[in-house]
């Protein structure tokens, strides 16, 4: 059975985007995550500010090491508003 390959443009440029490619976007869109977050989100901007950190100090995901986590304290403390990146 022969193998059928895609036509050109047929795919989407992410199918065939090198993984250097695909991570430079995750790191770009996990910035931009980031910041969203810092400037919607009163418990993240107060998380980040504390740990000392900033969305733009993430240039590579091994810096992703130094930003806090959500634990389930904080989704308690901050259920059920206190989360939200959109307003009301």
């Amino acid at each position: 059975m022969p193998v059928q390959r895609p036509a050109p443009g047929e795919l989407d440029p992410i199918e065939t985007a090198s993984r250097d490619e695909i991570a430079s976007l995750q790191l770009l869109r996990l910035r931009w995550s980031l910041q969203h977050a810092y400037d919607h989100v009163p418990h993240y901007r107060r998380a980040f500010d504390e740990k000392g950190v900033h969305p733009s100090d993430l240039r590579t995901l091994s810096d992703l090491a130094r930003f806090p986590f959500t634990t389930k304290k904080d989704l308690r403390e901050n259920y059920p508003f206190g989360m939200f990146a959109v307003p009301r």
